[in-house]
């Protein structure tokens, strides 16, 4: 039927519609064509994909049938009624339609395969062995035909059958992975494991690259006892195909969980990363990894770049905060624990450990803002509600608000009265600002009598004794504190001092030379290198 100029912009409007995804106008404009010419085929087929995009197959599946009805030598109607009818369910429908193709074109193997999927659905083994014979018939023997005839007799329960069937294919298409994989697959599936076992060995001889082979082999081999080549089929298997990043992981903790890390984890981790570039879990992997050999530098990247992939992993910021807590890198510690309550503002964690890096870099008034806030999420941990009073009262000294520090560390001890880091920081504050040295004295004792050879208990009663005079038994505590290579600049300068109250000038300024190396924040300390002269601190 030859269409007016009206229809053929209509239709041309239907085609330009349906690319630009405004399904509901194409159909409108593709309706209106059909009102002019119900039996227009190429206005059906364009309605019909128009609603399998839409996965409306009922209505597809109506489009489809019209349009191969009124052109039935369009072998592209017919193929896609047959396979839409498949996704409908409806297998006698398509396996007659497949069957009309195969007398046309009988050498289409997507045909066949089609529709020896619907006479397994079907149960018809005979009709669908009959088919695989044709198909044999026609394009050749191969193994593809004979592990389609292995499913279809699986599918109606004639294991036996089906298993000869692959046994056969085997031997005629000798070292055929698939073959092997599907055999492979059924013994697992049926728990003969000793069948699947023997021929996981052989898939692996053949396909060496097959990632899934690889695990299941490893995992089997690590049961029965074989460590050694369980271990070295399973770190195959992480730098194969096949098994996916869970997977993956899976094995590389086990790994990691190992009394003697395994010489090869660390270029299995920096594959994960390079493989991986976008997923935390690779990242993270590698993280856990570094941190458990003490390459604290590498570990910290790499959670680092976890958060980057994916930032909503409490855990790994908690790696991260941790860290730098440790090591105390306090000035990365106040911007990740920031960011760390960004995603998590109920997490009292990075508060704390924000306010204790602030109060390091002797930002009090932002400390205290941050502890007072994160105080209020802190639930049933008496110790960390002790700690962060503890931080409160420290932000509190430091704006020299003594009598609120005090205030605060009284609440921290009542809430945890054996928590040592609180005791000690309290008697220091006490000792710093020459406050009740007594009480300060008890504090720390009762910390000594725990931790006898802490190097900062001993320098918090080293400084004490120095505050009451007691220069020559302050100095056994400081050098006791101090150690032969400590780096600790406060310790440092503490020991300066007793040695210059002690009449050891040249020695006393070699200590606060070095305390000033290590970044002491003491603004007086200047003037006691040059006036030779002890001061007291300011900070």
């Amino acid at each position: 039927m030859t269409h007016d100029s009206a229809y053929i912009r209509s239709f041309h409007e239907g085609v330009r519609l349906k690319l630009n995804g405004q399904d509901q106008e194409a159909i409108d404009k593709f309706n209106a064509c059909l009102l002019i010419d119900p039996k227009d085929d190429a206005t059906h087929f364009a309605l019909a994909q128009i609603y399998l995009n839409q996965e409306n197959f009922n209505q597809a599946a109506v489009h489809t049938l019209k349009a191969s009805e009124i052109d039935p030598k369009n072998e592209h109607y017919q193929s896609e009624l047959a396979f839409m009818y498949v996704e409908m369910k409806q297998f006698a429908e398509a396996v007659a339609v497949f069957e009309k193709l195969l007398k046309k074109t009988p050498n289409n193997q997507t045909y066949y395969a089609g529709a020896a999927e619907c006479y397994a659905k079907l149960g018809d083994a005979k009709k669908g062995l009959d088919l695989l014979t044709r198909m044999e018939n026609n394009l050749g023997a191969n193994p593809g035909i004979s592990i389609e005839k292995f499913k279809l007799l699986v599918s109606v329960q004639r294991d036996e059958e089906a298993i000869e069937v692959l046994k056969n294919a085997k031997k005629k298409f000798a070292g055929e992975p698939m073959i092997i994989a599907n055999l492979v697959d059924y013994y697992l599936q049926h728990k003969r494991f000793q069948e699947g076992f023997d021929l996981l060995k052989e898939l692996v001889a053949v396909d060496p690259n097959n990632g899934m082979a690889l695990l299941m082999l490893g995992d089997m081999q690590m049961q029965s006892g074989d460590t050694k080549n369980g271990l070295q089929n399973l770190k195959a298997a992480i730098k194969s195909e096949g098994p996916s990043l869970d997977q993956k992981m899976n094995i590389l903790i086990a790994l990691q969980g190992q009394e003697v890390m395994d010489p090869d984890m660390e270029s299995l981790v920096k594959y994960m990363q390079s493989k991986y570039p976008k997923q935390a879990k690779a990242h993270s992997i590698a993280g856990d990894y570094y941190f458990k050999v003490n390459q604290i530098v590498e570990a910290l990247e790499s959670y680092k770049t976890a958060v980057k992939c994916d930032p909503n992993v409490f855990p790994i910021w908690n790696q991260i905060l941790l860290l730098e807590y440790q090591y105390q890198q306090f000035d990365s510690l106040a911007v990740d624990a920031e960011k760390c309550s960004s995603f998590f503002p109920t997490q009292a964690l990075p508060y704390f450990l924000q306010g204790t890096a602030l109060n390091q870099q002797r930002k009090f008034e932002q400390a205290l803002l941050i502890l007072q806030t994160g105080f209020d999420y802190i639930l049933n941990d008496a110790d960390l509600q002790a700690e962060c009073q503890g931080q409160i009262g420290e932000a509190e000294f430091g704006l020299n608000h003594s009598k609120e520090g005090i205030s605060a560390y009284e609440k921290a001890l009542k809430l945890s009265a054996k928590n040592a880091f609180v005791k000690n920081n309290y008697a220091y504050q006490l000792a710093l600002h020459e406050l009740d040295l007594e009480k300060a004295n008890q504090l720390i004792d009762e910390v000594l009598s725990t931790f006898p050879d802490e190097a900062r208990y001993l320098d918090t009663k080293g400084l004490i004794l120095f505050q009451q005079g007691k220069y020559a038994d302050a100095k056994t505590y400081f050098e006791r504190a101090c150690g032969a290579e400590s780096n600790d600049k406060s310790c440092i300068e503490h020991l300066g001092d007793v040695l210059f109250k002690l009449g050891k000038v040249d020695e006393a300024i070699a200590y606060w030379l070095r305390a000033k190396e290590l970044g002491s924040a003491n603004k007086m300390l200047n003037e006691k290198i040059s006036q030779k002269k002890y001061a007291k601190p300011v900070y």
